[in-house]
């Protein structure tokens, strides 16, 4: 069992099964001007903020259009998708279910507010937890440990007894980097490209036995 008092979550891909849709919307967006995401470049986009997907995206593509409207077209892609199919991710709820009682339990997510708040009319995730931060809270994201250096301090947890759930690459680095222990959770990236952690599990059934 680890001894631990809190436990921190990422949103997409973690929480709720959205990394797919995310795709699906971006490659809505894309096709309207003409690109096809080669397969390998989409792990270079899990764990982005939306700034930085776009920042990245624009420049890595040649994408010729004002920032804020392609912005704009990328999110209202992704409203499209979320209304119609989002879903929290499997055996989540019953995992929340063990453990809502007996630890401290936090939100860190990379997404600006305005999409938090999205997916939280649709599921009503804030509920869910004590604490909440999204990108628009931090100055530096998710690979900084910023994100979850500051829910620990929200929640006054340290980091060795803070278990944080992650699943992109940018997310497990932002976590190792705070010090705290990780878990990182397949779907969105595979095994191999998965930076060290504690465990790597398939769904949060898993980690019934140590925590």
């Amino acid at each position: 069992m680890l001894n631990v008092k809190g436990i921190l979550f990422d949103l997409d891909g973690t929480v709720i099964d959205s990394e797919s849709l995310y795709q699906k919307a971006e490659i809505k967006l894309f096709k309207e001007y003409g690109i096809n995401i080669p397969d390998e470049d989409w792990k270079i986009f899990r764990g982005c903020s939306e700034q930085n997907f776009y920042t990245i995206s624009m420049k890595r593509y040649n994408i010729k259009e004002k920032r804020e409207i392609f912005i704009e077209k990328g999110r209202q892609y992704i409203k499209k998708e979320f209304k119609s199919s989002l879903r929290f991710k499997n055996t989540f709820e019953d995992f929340y279910d063990y453990v809502k009682n007996k630890y401290k339990l936090g939100l860190v997510t990379a997404s600006p507010k305005h999409s938090f708040d999205y997916v939280d009319n649709i599921l009503g995730i804030r509920k869910l937890f004590e604490n909440v931060i999204t990108n628009d809270d931090c100055k530096n994201s998710k690979p900084h440990p910023e994100p979850y250096l500051k829910m620990m301090y929200r929640l006054n947890l340290d980091p060795k007894e803070t278990l944080i759930i992650e699943d992109s690459i940018n997310g497990i680095n932002s976590a190792k980097a705070s010090g705290a222990n990780v878990i990182s959770i397949t779907g969105s990236i595979d095994k191999e490209d998965m930076p060290s952690v504690f465990r790597v599990i398939e769904d949060f059934n898993e980690l019934k036995d140590i925590v």
